[in-house]
């Protein structure tokens, strides 16, 4: 009897095996990087599909619909097939109920965020397959650090060296106003509610100061901006609803302008101006709703009102023209009206962001809102006005080995010398070519995000890999409804009308999440459940990373029949 349940076993542990295995094939590593692994799969046949797993002690991936080549090797990566729900597994949860996400950038668990269904990873930045957390607002210090704000919830500044390794997150409260690093490596946070913390190299606070309220020196109503003058150790602050700037002491101690009282003049009563209104003759000196402010090294400081740009020297604290204008925008170098279709002329915008001032004074311009233009820009003007170039997410420019740089409504853009450092759409950071400016030829980096990595693949322990046989190709599914926004709206999400999507004939719905991180097919069931045949429909997929920073994971729909869209369902399905 013992001899027969030793048998039984060895006949449960072979079949164990040979279905683990498939039926006897093996596997090796044979190249691993820290995002993709190469693997030979010995006695397997051509054509067929399997299934990899990869299982320690924290961590469970696994990959799908895999077909080896000839010499019999797949690669493993981390995006493509990889299932999603894997990587959001997580043990550090407070009780069994909490949902949780693994943020990669903060190597952190976030208890209390729930993702939407089928999400997709937060992971290394831009890669396909992922959503991208959005950097806002970038920083370069003087040692070769990058600080990145991240402008969504948990609101973060992160902080990575000159070679991007990570180094540590500091969480917001709330949303930040501005972030800027003095000469010393110190982080300066300007918070809503008028204070601003202060943060050494490594990350601890060491200073706090809450601005006083009121109309006269060194107070505020609305404090909106801020920058640091690194050379002459000087703050400046911006103040929306008084519209003005002050400058201080990096202790926040006054220093009032040279030539001018104590800051640029301005008043309650005077900002708010309609838009196309500026009069050189009584307006120099008055700032209009403030907001980002920027020094270009050469001793003149750059501040974004609502409609229009002003310059100002610092050695004298009086305004300095744009060539023949008084402003760059609307009411100086601009005409008509901002709310008119100029401003989707090419050197135009509606409501605008400046993200940056190089060395030689050229100003590059985001937009920050604009109904005229399809895809945002990002716009280069000279000292003197003159518009040098303009990029979208349509412009081709590629790093110097040949990938693509994603660049649109971009707020994070730094200076460094003749560099300038851009943090693009998909997610990555581009510092463009030595000889300036933004131009192809720079460097890429497929980072930061890459350095915050929850787990790298390079480091897996090949006998905790498994190999099993697929009967057939697993294609995964996703369906929902269908909406679009009613008439009128400008497209800003997706919307319901009386409680039932709609879509008129000729109209396309807003960009619908499949999050299957792999090409699909998408059909279209009306109410009835019947396929709605492709005369009367187009459907169109985001093949590029573009503000999504993903891959296949959005489509839109247009309605081509004669009549109205109701309850009208998808179902997409990966390619088989």
């Amino acid at each position: 009897m013992p001899r027969l349940i030793t048998l039984a076993l060895l006949f449960l542990a072979f079949a164990f095996l040979l279905h683990g295995r498939a039926r006897g094939a093996s596997l090796a590593i044979v190249d691993r990087t820290p995002s993709a692994l190469r693997v030979r799969i010995s006695d397997f046949a051509a054509g067929e599909f399997c299934r990899v797993t990869y299982q320690d002690a924290k961590h469970r991936f696994v990959w799908e619909n895999l077909s080896p080549d000839a010499a019999g090797e797949v690669v493993l990566t981390d995006d493509r097939h990889l299932r999603p729900e894997h990587r959001l597994r997580c043990g550090s949860r407070v009780s069994a109920a909490d949902p949780v996400v693994f943020n990669d950038l903060l190597k952190a668990p976030i208890i209390g965020k729930r993702r939407v269904p089928l999400g997709v990873p937060v992971s290394t930045f831009g890669g396909p397959g992922y959503l991208v957390p959005g950097v806002s607002d970038l920083k370069r210090d003087g040692f070769g650090n990058s600080w990145l704000y991240l402008d969504h919830p948990p609101h973060a500044v992160l902080k990575y060296d000159r070679s991007f390794t990570y180094q540590f997150a500091l969480l917001a409260p709330g949303r930040l106003l501005a972030h800027d690093v003095d000469a010393d490596g110190n982080l300066y946070l300007l918070h809503p509610g008028n204070w601003i913390s202060k943060h050494n190299p490594l990350g601890q606070a060491i200073g706090a100061w809450e601005l006083p309220v009121g109309r006269g020196p060194g107070e505020f109503i609305s404090a909106s901006g801020m920058v640091v003058d690194r050379p002459s150790r000087f703050l400046y602050l911006a103040d929306e609803t008084l519209g003005r700037v002050q400058r201080f002491s990096l202790d926040l101690e006054l220093r009032p302008i040279p030539q001018v009282a104590w800051g640029w003049i301005g008043r309650e009563d005077l900002p708010h101006r309609r838009a196309g209104k500026y009069d050189p003759n009584t307006m120099y000196y008055e700032l209009d709703r403030p907001r980002q402010l920027c020094l270009d090294g050469q001793g003149f400081l750059y501040v974004s009102c609502e409609h229009y740009l002003s310059k100002f020297d610092l050695a004298t604290g009086k305004q300095v023209d744009f060539g023949r204008h008084p402003v760059l925008g609307w009411g100086g170098s601009f005409t008509d009206s901002a709310f008119s279709a100029a401003a989707a002329l090419d050197g135009h915008w509606q409501r605008q962001r400046l993200a940056g001032v190089d060395e030689a004074g050229n100003l590059y311009v985001a937009d920050r809102e604009n109904e005229f233009v399809v895809n945002p820009r990002l716009q280069v003007f000279s000292p003197d006005g003159a518009l040098l170039q303009t990029l979208d997410l349509d412009d081709e420019i590629t790093d110097r080995d040949g990938r693509r740089v994603y660049i649109t409504a971009v707020a994070g853009l730094a200076v460094e010398g003749t560099r300038v450092w851009l943090a693009d759409a998909a997610g990555h950071l581009y510092a463009g070519p030595e000889s300036g400016g933004l131009q192809s030829g720079g460097q890429l980096f497929l980072g930061p995000g890459a350095a915050g990595r929850q787990f790298d693949l390079s480091q897996v322990e090949e006998g905790k890999l498994t190999l099993e046989a697929q009967p057939e190709r697993v294609q995964h599914r996703s369906e929902g409804p269908v909406l679009a926004f009613p008439a009128g709206e400008q497209g800003t999400g997706n919307c319901e009308q009386e409680g039932r999507p709609v879509l008129e004939p000729g109209e396309r719905s807003m960009w619908l999440a499949a999050r299957l991180g792999e090409p699909f097919a998408v059909k279209l069931l009306d109410a009835e459940g019947k396929e709605i045949p492709s005369s009367d429909c187009v459907v169109e997929y985001e093949e590029k990373p573009g503000l999504f920073g993903t891959q296949w994971d959005f489509f839109r729909v247009t309605n081509r029949s004669r009549a109205q869209w109701r309850d009208v369902r998808f179902v997409a399905e990966a390619g088989g």
